[in-house]
């Protein structure tokens, strides 16, 4: 049906997969960065972690909301690997500004 399929995996749209992932590393990378003492002191502060997560955030939900119409549109089956991409970058990208200022206050 159509002329490129390699955006199709099993009848699900997979297209932006490769777009989740690297937010996904991103945010885990952050949340690694957070709990190593010296990599915190040298490579980051609160505000690249807030801007980092902020812009995380919003791109993925972005992303979510432009798969969804894409789906919609073309027919195809929605993708649940990036549905819990998205909710587990949201977790992170809430969690390390929290998490950076909670540590940042004890210590």
């Amino acid at each position: 049906m159509y002329t490129y399929d390699s955006f199709v995996t099993d009848g699900s749209f997979t297209l932006l997969r490769p777009i989740f992932i690297t937010f996904l590393m991103i945010s885990i990378t952050l949340f690694l960065i957070i709990f190593l003492p010296k990599a915190k002191q040298r490579q980051i502060n609160g505000f690249t972690i807030t801007i980092l997560s902020f812009i995380s955030l919003i791109v993925t939900v972005q992303l979510t909301y432009f798969d969804a119409i894409i789906v919609d549109e073309i027919g195809l089956s929605g993708d649940n690997i990036n549905t819990f991409m998205c909710f587990t970058i949201i977790v992170f990208s809430l969690l390390n500004p929290i998490i950076y200022y909670g540590k940042k206050k004890l210590f």
